[in-house]
């Protein structure tokens, strides 16, 4: 009975350490996937020309970059900018996402260009320091936690 219930307290710290890994990878896929998005929008403004809901429609993402999108999307149906549903960024990043979306489509196709290329510096910004705590913190996480449930068993043994 005892080591059934050290194979499961290490599952269980084994499960959170994985969805806190997650969560960073997650941050991670987001800023990608938004660098992406910002690149693909400015070269639609120079060439395709379509209309943001309809490029809005053909942009594909998973997880935290589909509730971005879909609240891209609600921005433009209804003029308000609802970032709440984005766990993996804070209260400042939801704000710059919040002037990102704001001040999309306000100026000329030039302007727009210089405003689009403003927003990729800091998303590449933001981008590195996802893929540098990717890189660093998902593998420790997952081993300190092993460390940490093998020493809590052999405290309950």
């Amino acid at each position: 009975m005892k080591i059934f219930l050290i194979l499961v307290l290490i599952v269980v710290i084994m499960i959170i350490a994985k969805s806190v890994s997650d969560q960073i990878k997650d941050r991670y896929d987001f800023y990608y996937n938004l660098k992406q998005f910002l690149n693909n929008f400015k070269i639609n403004l120079a060439f395709k020309q379509t209309k943001i809901l309809d490029y809005l429609n053909q942009t594909n993402g998973k997880k935290e970059f589909k509730v971005f999108i879909n609240s891209y999307k609600n921005f433009l149906r209804t003029s308000e900018v609802c970032l709440d549903d984005l766990k993996i960024l804070d209260e400042s990043e939801k704000k710059e996402l919040a002037d990102i979306i704001n001040n999309t489509g306000k100026f000329d196709a030039k302007n727009e260009a210089f405003q689009i290329d403003s927003f990729l510096q800091t998303v590449q910004g933001k981008l590195n320091r996802a893929e540098q705590d990717k890189v660093k913190l998902c593998p420790m996480i997952i081993k300190l936690s092993f460390l940490f449930a093998i020493a809590v068993s052999v405290l309950l043994i």
